[in-house]
């Protein structure tokens, strides 16, 4: 019942709002006379320059790097999470951030409004975050939920769902990676699959610094400047990138101008990838001038989730479209949850960050993408998708038909499109 109200009330707000997916088939993202570059700079991206990142697969591993990283923090820590919670697999990061406040350290920190209620089996293993705000720690939630919040709707709806850190000005990471049980503390074997990346990189730490700024400057009575996060001095690196946040069209227009600039194939992980008429229409566009494109994505058996997948599947495919599921090993033996997000276009061009390939990525959420030039990059990436697609199940158009009849639910695809 409180899925179906939410459901409803979310479409009320959302059906009066013009479209922020135009851009998919029309529009600066198909202006042949405009390079790749010039259509992410036109649509918000900052540019910075990044070298090769240390990149974490394991949230296990994860959690053991960023822990040392925190301790060895000298100046500030900003981070940003869509859910945060501690359980004692993640005690020893939280004291560690702990015990930098207590040193002087600026922390500033910010989890969505959402993460008191996780959806994920982390509830189990839940403890709210309040009590950092008693060792110093500049804590606050992005749109609490509250009875209050009903006066203005659509902030009940946008959500602020990126992942980043920012140590000192020098060092940054994001991905898909949350804080919190799933994500970070399982174990081996049991977390999530996922992805961070971390980055020696002082313009991307300024320009993710910035954000962070602006997202709590828009949250919090307490106001803070860019000048209080000093940037660090040195070399970025080899690879020319591009870093977008959610804005009119900035997210919709970024991935609209990789799919009409791809030259041979599209790559892409996403997590619930419920589209609208005009993401689907890109994708034919695509398929029809002989681009070869593949998703690769969990079903998550949460309920809600798998019952929306199946309804949708069918569209997916009519797109001309390969679709794989990634649930199982090559022998049969059942897989965390796939979260992460991953797109490589024409083995050149990377995207990363916290951004789904669906509706409400396109402008629902707060997002951070991150599209990285970089032919060594890709070609490793292509190999870790390689692996993943191992033991993946390819769809028939016959099954995903069989799937919807048998298994498909209109609501929970209503649910996912508009809050998934």
């Amino acid at each position: 019942m409180k899925r179906l109200a939410f459901t409803i009330l979310t479409a009320l707000i959302l059906t009066s709002c013009a479209s922020f997916t135009d851009e998919f088939v029309s529009g600066t993202s198909y202006d042949d006379s405009l390079s790749l570059e010039e259509k992410l700079i036109y649509y918000g991206a900052e540019h910075v320059s990044v070298p090769y990142p240390e990149i974490y697969f394991d949230g296990t591993e994860w959690l053991e790097r960023i822990t040392g990283l925190i301790e060895d923090a000298d100046d500030y820590i900003l981070i940003s999470t869509f859910l945060g919670s501690s359980s004692d697999s993640l005690e020893g990061m939280y004291n560690a951030l702990i015990e930098a406040a207590g040193r002087g350290v600026d922390v500033y920190f910010i989890m969505d409004g959402i993460s008191s209620y996780d959806m994920t089996e982390t509830r189990n293993y839940m403890t709210q975050l309040y009590f950092l705000r008693d060792y110093g720690i500049n804590l606050i939630e992005y749109s609490p939920l509250s009875a209050t919040r009903l006066l203005n709707p659509s902030g009940l709806v946008i959500r602020d769902h990126r992942k980043l850190f920012v140590i000192d000005g020098e060092l940054c990471a994001i991905g898909g990676m949350n804080m919190n049980f799933i994500s970070m503390g399982a174990g081996e074997g049991k977390t999530q699959r996922d992805s961070m990346y971390l980055f020696r990189s002082p313009s991307l730490s300024e320009a993710l610094m910035k954000e962070f700024v602006d997202i709590w400057n828009s949250t919090s009575v307490e106001e803070l400047s860019y000048d209080d996060f000093p940037i660090a001095d040195g070399n970025d690196g080899l690879y020319d990138a591009y870093l977008l946040n959610m804005g009119s069209d900035s997210i919709a227009g970024m991935y609209a101008s990789l799919f009409a600039s791809a030259e041979h194939s599209v790559l892409l992980f996403p997590y619930l990838p419920v589209l609208d008429d005009n993401m689907k229409r890109c994708l034919s566009m695509a398929s029809e001038r002989g681009v070869d494109i593949t998703i690769v994505m969990p079903i998550d058996l949460r309920g809600y989730a798998a019952g929306g997948i199946y309804y949708f599947l069918p569209d997916l495919l009519a797109t001309g479209i390969t679709v794989y599921s990634s649930t199982e090993d090559e022998e049969g033996n059942a897989l965390p949850l796939l979260h992460e997000k991953l797109m490589i276009v024409d083995d050149r061009y990377i995207v990363i960050g916290s951004s789904n390939f669906n509706y409400r990525s396109m402008g629902l959420s707060h997002e951070l993408a991150l599209v990285i030039d970089s032919r060594e990059l890709a070609a490793v990436l292509n190999e870790h998708a390689r692996m993943i697609m191992k033991g993946a199940h390819r769809f028939t158009m016959e099954e995903a038909e069989r799937l919807k009849k048998e298994q498909g639910n209109f609501l929970s695809y209503i649910f996912m499109y508009y809050g998934g």
